[in-house]
């Protein structure tokens, strides 16, 4: 499993594809994997023409899983990826978030705009509105993994091996990050300091989609896509439309 150490937090990464080429770093969102990247189809799409790099902060997958908000700061998962890009010496890599991970992935931007060639963002606000008493997710978190499970599978058809993993996740760690997420700081100032290339997309039954769509105006370089009949959840196993996107945008940064 490679890993590099941020202080006393492990962050596992997985890498694909050639490292001559332009690097790619993947984020998704909260509980979710490394392997899910690689099994929805992401890093097949991606791997001739980019450099991937699929990162897991911590409280995901085989990563460190503290169980206090206090180590669940943005500034701290963004200082996962960082640690990440540090060790494998990543030149000004993409970074690719997808709903919490597109949250990271702009904080991480927005510490330090200079050292991104581009932003893949989908699915997410800018200021994360995670109000505890009654949030679906934390209630959930609280209740265990089985209850996690759960919740996914009301929103979509949940693809087998994803299924055995959010039934091990760590719940636990999970909800310490959600109750951390519900004081994160706003990213509003951000899009402003960017003037890299950036791709925001998401589903056309999203709950985030109006505010992803917004962002368009906030950044001085930016694109709009969304697809039709998909929501959240059923947006991330179209991995064919969106790497297509992807690699029409990026593939000569």
């Amino acid at each position: 499993m490679p890993s590099v150490k941020n202080n006393d937090v492990v962050v596992r990464y997985e890498t694909a594809g050639d490292k001559a080429k332009q690097p790619l770093v993947l984020i998704f969102g909260i509980s979710m994997t490394c392997e899910d990247w690689s099994e929805l189809g992401y890093v097949a799409r991606l791997a001739d023409d980019f450099h991937v790099v699929c990162v897991e902060p911590r409280g995901h997958g085989q990563s460190a899983c503290p169980v206090e908000p206090h180590d669940y700061s943005l500034s701290a998962m963004a200082s996962d990826i960082e640690a990440a890009i540090s060790s494998l010496r990543l030149e000004r890599p993409i970074l690719w978030g997808y709903s919490l991970g597109a949250k990271i992935a702009l904080a991480a931007s927005d510490r330090n705009p200079a050292a991104y060639a581009g932003l893949v963002l989908g699915g997410f606000e800018l200021h994360s509105d995670a109000a505890l008493d009654g949030d679906i997710v934390a209630g959930a978190f609280a209740s265990g993994p089985q209850a996690w499970l759960a919740l996914w599978s009301q929103m979509f058809n949940v693809p087998e091996g994803m299924r055995k993993r959010l039934a091990r996740a760590n719940t636990r760690a999970l909800h310490a990050l959600r109750t951390a997420e519900s004081d994160w700081p706003s990213l509003s100032a951000a899009p402003a300091k960017i003037a890299a290339p950036v791709l925001l997309y998401a589903g056309e039954d999203c709950f985030f989609r109006e505010a992803t769509a917004r962002l368009v105006d906030r950044f001085s370089n930016a694109r709009y896509v969304q697809r039709n009949g998909r929501n959240h959840f059923e947006l991330m196993l179209d991995s064919e439309w969106i790497t297509n996107e992807v690699i029409r945008e990026f593939k000569t940064v």
